[in-house]
């Protein structure tokens, strides 16, 4: 498949922080659709910005997805729990019948792995977003319940909303996303 694995078949990574970012979606699973903007190319496109923005040869970032192509969540988080990472953060974007409704949303499992740390990483996104409505909260997502490394899910933004659409579709506004989850992590 791709680079995703710490097993021996690269160099030991174990010097480095590994953040796993896990690219919602993908495949026949287009998750959002609004404007012909499908959330699982969205957020693709964020994470590979986020991968390419890194200069810190300290930290590895690692996909869960490079392409479009579908995996299951069972099929994630085993790959996620394979490679061991330090964090991993789980990429989308929502949408809502409500066009005023805006906004980032982080969620973690108070009953996950790691709690402490997942709520540290969860503080640290939410500082760095420049986003007026932003807020954490307790999520039961699979991926927060069966990942074994630190976690969150963060939902970028709603695509019906048109303030957050501009953002999570524009260049700059990507960029801007993704700078911010890169120095979450600094």
């Amino acid at each position: 498949m791709q680079e995703i694995t710490r097993d021996g078949s690269f160099p030991s990574l174990s010097e480095k922080t590994v953040l796993v970012i896990d690219v919602g979606h993908g495949g026949q699973d287009i998750g959002a659709l609004v404007h012909d903007a499908e959330e699982k190319d969205v957020i693709l496109d964020i994470a590979q910005r986020i991968k390419s923005l890194n200069q810190d040869k300290n930290i590895e970032i690692v996909l869960s997805r490079n392409t479009d192509e579908f995996l299951s969540l069972a099929e994630r988080t085993d790959l996620i729990n394979k490679m061991n990472p330090d964090y991993v953060i789980s990429l989308h974007a929502n949408e809502s019948p409500n066009t005023t409704t805006s906004g980032i949303r982080i969620y973690l499992n108070d009953k996950g792995k790691r709690i402490d740390q997942s709520g540290n990483l969860a503080m640290e996104l939410f500082k760095n977003l420049n986003s007026p409505k932003k807020q954490i909260n307790k999520g039961n997502f699979y991926v927060l319940n069966y990942v074994k490394a630190p976690a969150i899910l963060v939902e970028l933004g709603f695509l019906s909303n048109p303030e957050d659409f501009q953002q999570l579709t524009s260049d700059q506004g990507k960029d801007e996303l993704a700078t911010s989850i890169l120095n979450s992590i600094k």
